[in-house]
């Protein structure tokens, strides 16, 4: 063998043996690799922020599953589970009989935690006096009766009143309570973070959202002189309340359940108060 196929077959050799190589490498990988289950959640934005800080908790714990979380309204997480799109749909609210009468009783209920519908309003009407409010001026602010915050104590100001868009489980919960069929609201939120930023950025608005999205800009009434908080909440004293739910499609098995053990237990209902809701523990 000349120099010129000494050359080639070195070359070739090499190749030879860097593929065979690679190829155990690869081969190696896969027969390591287990395979991932992915948990969908879908539904509620009062609910989002609980589901995402425990589904990321419970990824970090688990290499062989995947928890994956949307909003989108505690409507579309009961169709979401119902049709199949996602494994746990989410609700700020209970499912209600038309939603049974549609798909079927195959609803499993999970309750997650505990929550109150804060009403909130712009830091300027609460500095200017406007601290407290009955059940029936709410209602009068949401049916239109009440337009102008002086009538309630406060400045010469029009109200800018801001609801949730329907399909929404706050809004469910808001209207049951407050006993309001329709309202007169000036504008409709897809979130509680929208109606949170609406109310924050105005000087003379009011909204609502969940007991988890109140702030120093954007502080809560009371309602009938009872404050939003853990404890009225527990004790039902404070009117606006309600509990959060995780549903599935008939009993929970596998990693479906695995999740849902972790979020009702002591570590993911810590997470929950982390968030600003109410413990079921």
């Amino acid at each position: 063998m000349n120099g010129i196929e000494n050359r080639k077959f070195g070359k070739a050799g090499v190749l030879l043996i860097v593929g065979i190589a690679l190829g155990a490498v690869f081969l190696t990988g896969c027969i390591g690799q287990k395979d991932t289950t992915t948990i969908s959640i879908k539904g509620s934005s009062t609910v989002l922020p609980v589901a995402e800080t425990c589904a990321e908790e419970f990824n970090k714990l688990h290499d062989d599953i995947k928890v994956t979380v949307a909003g989108g309204g505690s409507s579309l997480g009961i169709k979401s589970v119902a049709t199949g799109s996602a494994n746990i749909g989410s609700a700020s609210r209970e499912v209600k009989q038309s939603e049974i009468d549609q798909y079927g009783n195959i609803f499993v209920d999970h309750k997650i935690a505990l929550d109150g519908v804060a009403v909130i309003v712009s830091k300027a009407i609460h500095d200017a006096g406007v601290t407290d409010i009955t059940l029936d001026q709410l209602k009068g602010i949401y049916d239109g009766s009440i337009s102008n915050w002086q009538t309630l104590g406060g400045p010469d100001e029009e109200i800018f009143v801001n609801e949730r868009e329907e399909g929404s489980g706050t809004r469910d919960t808001f209207m049951d309570i407050v006993d309001l069929d329709e309202t007169a609201a000036d504008k409709a939120n897809s979130a509680n973070s929208q109606v949170k930023q609406a109310v924050g950025g105005s000087n003379k608005a009011i909204g609502y959202v969940g007991l988890g999205y109140v702030s120093d800009q954007t502080p809560a009434l009371k309602i009938n002189g009872v404050e939003p908080s853990a404890a009225t909440i527990k004790d039902e004293s404070y009117p606006i309340s309600r509990s959060l739910h995780m549903y599935t499609k008939g009993e929970a098995t596998g990693a479906v359940k695995e999740f849902l053990d972790f979020v009702m237990g002591s570590e993911g209902q810590a997470l929950v108060e982390e968030e600003g809701f109410i413990s079921i523990l």
